[in-house]
């Protein structure tokens, strides 16, 4: 019986050891079969958005970096220090004021 589980490309193994030199990665023999399934999906995904971006669908251009072989909640956990980049409104933000209404700015000057 076959398992479900999906397998690593054999053609792109040359490419994840070189991504793995690239950023350093080692990992153990039972995380490394995860961790290139997911450096895989991201690489679909990459590729799939510069296909766009080569049609003028989207404004910017994607690259594998060291954090493709993790899952987005892995990188939201691990890798975004801000209370906004996980979700979160900051709560130490000050309360809006209008600094032109209480002449805090100057008036604009022509600049010649």
């Amino acid at each position: 019986m076959m398992s479900a589980a999906p397998s690593p490309d054999p053609s792109l193994d040359n490419e994840w050891k070189e991504w793995k030199t690239t950023f350093a990665k080692a990992y153990s023999l039972d995380e490394e079969r995860h961790r290139r399934l997911m450096w895989e999906e991201n690489k679909k995904k990459i590729e799939a958005h510069n296909a766009d971006y080569e049609r003028g669908k989207t404004s910017f251009y994607m690259g594998l970096n060291q954090f493709s072989d993790l899952t987005p909640e892995e990188f939201r956990t691990n890798c975004c220090g801000s209370s906004m980049c996980r979700g979160e409104m900051a709560p130490d933000l000050p309360e809006y004021e209008d600094l032109g209404k209480n002449s805090y700015l100057t008036p604009g000057r022509a600049q010649v």
